[in-house]
């Protein structure tokens, strides 16, 4: 008889070891990974820790989104460090006004939680061209190398480098996807 309860014993002395372990592991993947710049990964957080719904928010120009903090029942005071770029409300509204980037401030208590907000834009949003013209379309407020796709390659074709041909006469969709985002130009030819 207490040969097994020793052995119930060190079974549950194994398994706190183990949860304490995955704890101590989680708060240095948070401390070192997290904090050290590499904020575009996905993020583990312990139960009831305080922390915003996203960190990273990639938002085209005149869009809106709600940032709300978990683990708290208190009042949460919003800032953006710049409002030309992004603005939010006192709910926690981020509004997207030109492109940049911004970081928004949540603070509870004396704690303070940041988000990391990009607005994007593409340089026109209605282009008209003539059979055999060209235009190059570019994405603005962020760098990098968007995926374009032409909704009607015959009434006009894209490179990957956001170059527009005017093929025949008629209306298509060129869109762009920028970090899961679609930013759209509609084309038309005449």
């Amino acid at each position: 008889m207490g040969n097994s309860s020793c052995k119930l014993k060190c079974s549950r002395c194994n398994l706190y070891k183990l949860m304490i372990y995955i704890i101590i592991a989680l708060l240095l993947y948070n401390i070192f990974i997290v904090n050290a710049g590499f904020s575009d990964r996905r993020m583990f957080y312990l139960p009831f820790s305080l922390h915003l719904n996203t960190r990273n928010l990639v938002l085209i120009k005149g869009e809106e989104y709600r940032l709300f903090v978990y683990g708290i029942n208190k009042r949460v005071s919003y800032s953006s460090s710049n409002f030309r770029v992004a603005g939010v409300n006192f709910n926690g509204r981020v509004f997207a006004y030109h492109t940049g980037t911004v970081i928004i401030k949540a603070k509870v208590d004396k704690k303070t939680l940041r988000c990391k907000v990009r607005v994007i834009d593409i340089n026109k949003e209605h282009l008209l061209l003539k059979v055999g013209d060209t235009y190059r379309l570019k994405t603005v407020g962020i760098f990098c190398f968007p995926r374009w796709r032409s909704r009607t390659s015959e009434v006009a074709t894209i490179t990957r480098f956001g170059k527009v041909k005017a093929v025949r006469q008629g209306t298509t969709i060129i869109s762009a996807r920028v970090k899961g985002r679609t930013i759209k130009c509609l084309v038309t030819v005449e």
